[in-house]
Order: C-alpha cells, then structure tokens, then sequence
C-alpha cells in the first residue's frame, strides 16, 4: 500500500516530505488495521489508497493555488478528505464535522498519532457547528444540493465550497437545483484525473 501511496503522489506531482510521507504512512496503516472493525470506509486493500487517499490528495495542486487559513470537511468519516489534506497543509486549520462518535474517536486517536496538531474534531451534526470557515470541503455526503443551505452556512463571508464528486452528467443535475434558488453564485467544474483510478471524477467550486 505504502508503495501504491508513494506512485500516486509522483503521478500527481507531490513530493511530501519526511514531515508529511511518515503521517500518511501511520494514517494508511490505521485505516487497514480498524476499518474492518468499524467500517470506516467502503474499500479494503488497494482501493483504500487508490478511491480514498489518491482521490482525496488529487485537490492538492488545486488547494495551492487557493487562499484559506481555516477548512471544514463536513461528514469526515474515516477522515477523507480532511485528513489527508491536514498533512499537506500543516500551517492552516481543520476541523472535522462527524455525527458517529466511533468515527470521531479513530479521527482523534489517528490525528494525535499523526502529530497533526492543525486537526479538530467536532462529534455533532453539521448544521450545529457555529464557526464559519474559509473552506468548506465535503466527498461522499450524497447529492449536495440537498445538504446546500447547511453548506453555505458554514462559509464565512468570501469563502468557497469545494465538493469532490464523480460524474459531470450527476453534478449538472444537482448544480441546475442550487441555480434555481441561489441564482448570483459563481460554480466551477473542473475535471481531475486520479491516479489508478479508471472512473469520471471533477471537483466542483462554490465561490
């Protein structure tokens, strides 16, 4: 897996260093170790690395390029993608939004082993949550124009939205319901080629 890990990063043009490379290593072997106990994510073996670890840090390039200090995932679950990208952005703030109390006790435990000091956890629903963050990330919450209003609650003023999902088909669908009610924001598309994986996946961006 830890070989797996480190093609992807090459094919994605991110060189961690020792900081970053060790965290992710602990991170992917406590995943394999508790995640058939707790079912933290819906993957075993090589797909762990390829549709959780690979997926998450293909927004890295992206994220660069971005301006935030604090970040949000909401319904972390085993911690994609907030996690991962806490690693990879050590110097900016994130919190992870989880309702599963056992989730969030690996989230935690994993974070301290990790030496991510940037990391919190909140064990609540989203739309309790009465921080405001600069970026508000979220991956496998389902058709996010149902889960929006809370979305967007959670953005501070300027903020952005930053979903990782799959088909363009699904997302317009979903993009052409938000546009009906919030008519005046700005949304971008952007294609993504995840290493290893052989299946349609875009970032979508909320401005």
């Amino acid at each position: 897996m830890e070989a797996l890990l480190s093609e992807g990063l090459s094919r994605l043009g991110i060189t961690p260093d020792a900081a970053q490379a060790r965290p992710l290593q602990i991170y992917c072997s406590e995943l394999a170790m508790w995640n058939g106990k707790y079912g933290l994510v819906n993957a075993e073996g090589d797909d762990i690395v390829i549709r959780h670890f690979l997926d998450s840090l293909a927004a890295v390039p992206m994220l660069r390029k971005m301006s935030f200090d604090t970040a949000c995932d909401v319904g972390s679950g085993g911690g994609f993608p907030g996690l991962v990208l806490a690693v990879m952005f050590p110097d900016r703030k994130f919190t992870l939004i989880e309702r599963s109390g056992r989730k969030c006790n690996f989230l935690s435990n994993t974070a301290i082993m990790m030496r991510c000091s940037n990391v919190e956890v909140q064990n609540m629903d989203a739309d309790l949550i009465e921080k405001r963050f600069d970026l508000v990330l979220f991956r496998a919450l389902g058709k996010f124009n149902e889960y929006f209003p809370v979305l967007y609650k959670l953005c501070s003023e300027n903020g952005r939205l930053f979903a990782f999902k799959g088909k363009r088909s699904e997302i317009d669908k979903e993009i052409f319901t938000i546009k009906k009610i919030y008519k005046d924001i700005n949304i971008e598309i952007k294609p993504v080629s995840v290493p290893f994986l052989q299946e349609e996946r875009h970032f979508v961006i909320i401005n």
